[in-house]
């Protein structure tokens, strides 16, 4: 069987914290299909913070590259183009930047690539257009007309790239019902975990009382609720924190019991997790949130360890094995009565709930349905 090549036009950079759109560039290398990951073309305009200065000026050095990625089979590619949230810059956008980028795609990989896309924007609709690729699969994976900053016409451009698409998946219900109307063949792709990486922390199960909680993302106060994080750490939880941070407060970090231990490469994530004896999930429950299925949640779950999180309705589905708080105060109850409440029946049941979410079995799932449309 030929396998085509595939361009993933993703949300993200190849360097930021690892998401479902890493975890597919580097199973469709795997798997035989020469593949070229995009790094974000932007959905809104950068912040004059200066750690996001510096990712733009990095960004300027490598725009326009290919480079190895460390997987064989899988390059890195660092598109430059503006923002797609003034005319201004969609008319440069349209002139210049995408032509160019176009080029460079077609020059890297081959004509009539596969097209996995993500941010549903102009530049995004007009990548599409300009690479005519043989088959297109929308992943949508965020309330995306609900970023701050989002471009007004986000509804408009994620309806044309749900009417372009032949493959439309969704990783939450939430989202799958929202695009229903407009693609009723949509259908759910959750997250997934690379479940031998995660797996060796099993060991580390040694059950009592909980001393260590844990959480790993991004930590940003659009998503994380900051009340909860606090009010664990002043009942006399060490809370480890990995990750990057966004707009948040220097005394936040600075207060007792906040272990900040900063971003870490995915591959070396299970050792940063080591003697944490529980995880915290403390989402905000807002507009914005509600459509995401953290895709934190079975590498959490893959290490056999309790699981505390917000009610988003993604983890409702999975109450069963997972426990849920709705406010500051009962993250600490939930926390404190974990000691009495585990068991290794409910340890084991986690486990297998992971082991039945691997990527290897989401990627199956995805790459039968698109040979259904090849």
């Amino acid at each position: 069987m030929h396998k085509p090549p595939v361009v993933i036009l993703s949300g993200v950079r190849w360097e930021f914290l690892w998401q479902r759109h890493h975890a597919l560039a580097t199973l469709f290398a795997r798997t035989g299909y020469p593949t070229v990951f995009v790094e974000t073309t932007g959905l809104a305009n950068p912040s004059p913070r200066v750690p996001t200065l510096h990712r733009v000026a990095a960004r300027l050095r490598r725009a326009g590259s290919g480079e190895p990625s460390g997987e064989e089979g899988l390059t890195v590619y660092a598109p430059l183009a503006l923002p797609p949230t003034y005319k201004v810059f969609r008319r440069m956008n349209r002139g210049f930047f995408v032509p160019r980028v176009v080029r460079d795609l077609v020059d890297i990989s081959d004509p009539a690539p596969v097209v996995v896309a993500y941010p549903p924007t102009r530049t995004t609709v007009d990548l599409i257009r300009g690479l005519r690729p043989r088959a297109v699969l929308y992943d949508c994976s965020d309330d995306y007309e609900l970023f701050p900053g989002a471009p007004a016409d986000t509804v408009a451009t994620e309806r044309e790239l749900l009417l372009m698409a032949d493959l439309v998946s969704c990783t939450s219900r939430r989202l799958l019902e929202k695009v229903r109307p407009s693609r009723p063949d949509a259908f759910l792709s959750g997250p997934a975990v690379d479940y031998e990486r995660f797996a060796v922390l099993q060991e580390d199960n040694r059950g009592g009382e909980i001393r260590t909680v844990c959480f790993f993302g991004r930590v940003s106060r659009e998503r994380i609720d900051f009340p909860a994080l606090r009010a664990v750490a002043e009942a006399g939880f060490e809370v480890r924190l990995i990750g990057e941070l966004g707009n948040v407060e220097r005394d936040f970090l600075e207060m007792p019991g906040i272990n900040f231990r900063g971003e870490v490469p995915h591959a070396k994530l299970p050792a940063a997790l080591a003697g944490v004896d529980a995880f915290v999930l403390p989402y905000e429950v807002n507009d914005l949130t509600r459509g995401i299925s953290p895709a934190k949640t079975y590498e959490c779950l893959a290490t056999g360890k309790p699981v505390v999180s917000a009610p988003l309705p993604a983890m409702e589905e999975l109450a069963g094995h997972v426990y849920l708080a709705n406010e500051p105060g009962e993250y600490v109850e939930v926390l404190r009565s974990l000691g009495g409440l585990q068991t290794e029946e409910k340890a084991r049941a986690r486990i297998e709930l992971a082991r039945k979410n691997s990527w290897e079995v989401r990627f199956g799932e995805i790459e039968e349905a698109l040979w259904g449309v090849l």
